[in-house]
């Protein structure tokens, strides 16, 4: 595998009072999930930043348009990529690996980051670090956040990504290299709270709804599947990096299903939008038509 070239810049931020919010898996495919986007304020977020944790679509072009929408709402929006911004369909002659760089360098040519910046405000500094991630499958190692369940243990052959990603021949494993890329900003010197933020998941726990969680959010159970979401959730190793980093926030996606947890002083987020259908069975929680405020 070639070596990774992009290389993001890392402008030190400043301005006045600002807040972040945070939003994964926009999945822009569907048009409700563009309208949802559209009819955020033009006004009200002017001053602060979006951190974006992946999954807006699988066509650069929608990507594109998504994004120049955000940053007409946002002053800052901060972006990286999920598993479906990587799919590659048949008909396409680029492969997941290459699809990644035109997509980074589509970011940098809209002033989209995609590396740790710094937002400098007397009262309330704050760091945003992007970080790369993928999932560690059960047959890959110790690493996987995989747990069996009765019933549910099918290949990867039930996901789309089986399809969809199409990776070039490395010795190292695909997640280990984009974790690797993480490298450079682990070495950082950091001089405000750090908030990061990945696609994948950091922690097996973060899986599953805890008794609290259901009864406040009045959850419903999903549809009966015969599929193990934990063999594809991430990885142990993206934990690792946030605990070097020292997060104070850490904000991921892909599960489509919103959390709020604070586990070993780190608060752990995820808010989506998920699927249409998703949101109106019940199965994903929107608190509110705008992304969740995590900063201020």
């Amino acid at each position: 595998m070639r070596p990774f070239l992009y290389a993001a810049t890392m402008p030190r931020m400043s301005g006045n009072s600002f807040r972040v919010f945070a939003l994964s898996d926009l999945h822009v495919d569907y048009d409700e999930n563009f309208s949802w986007l559209e009819q955020l304020s033009d006004k009200n977020f002017q001053d602060d930043v979006l951190i974006v944790a992946g999954d807006v679509s699988e066509e650069l072009e929608k990507l594109a348009s998504t994004l120049q929408l955000l940053k007409s709402k946002f002053a800052h929006v901060s972006f990286t990529p999920g598993n479906h911004d990587l799919w590659v369909r048949k008909n396409q002659t680029i492969n997941s690996f290459e699809k990644l760089h035109e997509l980074l360098k589509l970011c940098e040519s809209l002033g989209v980051h995609t590396a740790p910046f710094k937002i400098a405000d007397s009262d309330n500094p704050v760091w945003i670090v992007p970080l790369f991630s993928w999932y560690v499958t059960a047959e890959q190692g110790e690493q996987s956040l995989y747990m069996p369940r009765e019933g549910r243990d099918l290949t990867m052959a039930v996901w789309s990504d089986k399809a969809l990603i199409r990776w070039p021949e490395s010795e190292l494993p695909i997640a280990e290299y984009l974790f690797s890329l993480n490298e450079i900003y682990l070495k950082k010197t950091y001089d405000a709270p750090i908030i990061s933020f990945s696609h994948f998941l950091p922690r097996t726990d973060l899986i599953f709804p805890t008794p609290e969680e259901i009864k406040k959010y009045n959850l419903k159970r999903p549809p009966k599947l015969l599929i193990n979401f934990s063999r594809v959730a991430g990885s142990h190793l993206l934990e690792d990096q946030i605990r070097k980093l020292g997060s104070t926030i850490h904000v991921y996606g892909h599960q489509h299903r919103n959390r709020d947890r604070f586990l070993d002083n780190i608060n752990y987020v995820s808010y989506g939008l998920g699927y249409p259908q998703e949101r109106e069975r019940g199965h994903v929680r929107m608190e509110s038509i705008e992304p969740k405020l995590i900063w201020k």
